[in-house]
């Protein structure tokens, strides 16, 4: 399965994000989501910055998988297996 993510930026502080590329990744429905979320994540302290799905259907499917997922399995997704104080 191939899936087109949009990545969404801005140039400056006054402005509001714009797409400013698209890709696409490859793989099952699950391999995609932790893609999608680990590319997400790393653009945690980027202000503005953030992947979407180009398909509104698979975005209502990924948030419906996120949800069902317990906290632990969130939390080690999120902080990558890293220490936390």
């Amino acid at each position: 399965m191939d899936i087109i993510l949009e990545y969404w930026d801005r140039e400056d502080y006054s402005t509001n994000s714009v797409i400013k590329k698209t890709e696409t990744i490859s793989g099952s429905k699950i391999d995609i989501f932790k893609k999608f979320d680990a590319k997400n994540n790393s653009l945690r302290y980027c202000n503005g910055s953030y992947y979407k799905f180009q398909d509104k259907e698979i975005e209502k499917e990924y948030n419906i998988w996120y949800k069902s997922l317990d906290k632990q399995t969130k939390f080690n997704m999120y902080y990558g297996g890293g220490i936390v104080d």
